[in-house]
């Protein structure tokens, strides 16, 4: 019975999690390998999920974080958030380099977080964890870089 009640208050806790809670400061800045600064809701748009967004000045280096709940999948006419973990991996894979991420969640995959020319990467990487999917998008970042902060994130989440 006790265990039932802790694993209903970490279920609980991790629904009502604000995605900007779940890095730390320094976290964020190996990353974005410098000051992370407020970016102006004009420049955000509408989201459907909990959202956020961290980036150096300019936006010359991002990373967005979204947590989608079984709500926000019913909004794209799916049954569950697990239905969109598998969407999201079926287009990833029809449309470039996937690499499944183990131990990271239940479910996980980087989608072309290759390195350009520069030997920075822009790409994604998506979670299914606890009835949640976690996305996070990433802008001219180190991939390993990326790969420990998303890891670091779901071990928190």
């Amino acid at each position: 019975m006790m265990t039932s009640l802790i694993f209903a208050a970490v279920l609980s806790a991790a629904a009502t999690a604000n995605p900007c809670d779940l890095a730390t400061k320094d976290e964020v800045e190996v990353v974005l390998g410098g000051m992370a600064v407020d970016v102006p809701p004009s420049e955000i748009g509408e989201e459907t999920a909990p959202f956020c967004l961290w980036a150096t000045a300019g936006r010359a280096v991002e990373i967005k974080l979204e947590i989608w709940s079984k709500d926000e999948a019913a909004v794209l006419e799916l049954p569950d958030t697990a239905s969109y973990f598998n969407k999201l991996h079926s287009q990833a894979v029809a449309s470039g380099r996937v690499t499944p991420l183990a131990g990271v969640g239940e479910r996980a995959f980087a989608a072309d977080l290759y390195p350009k020319a520069s030997g920075k990467a822009d790409g994604t990487i998506v979670v299914l964890k606890a009835g949640r999917v976690l996305v996070f998008d990433f802008k001219d970042v180190v991939s390993r870089d990326a790969q420990t902060f998303a890891a670091a994130v779901v071990a928190r989440f």
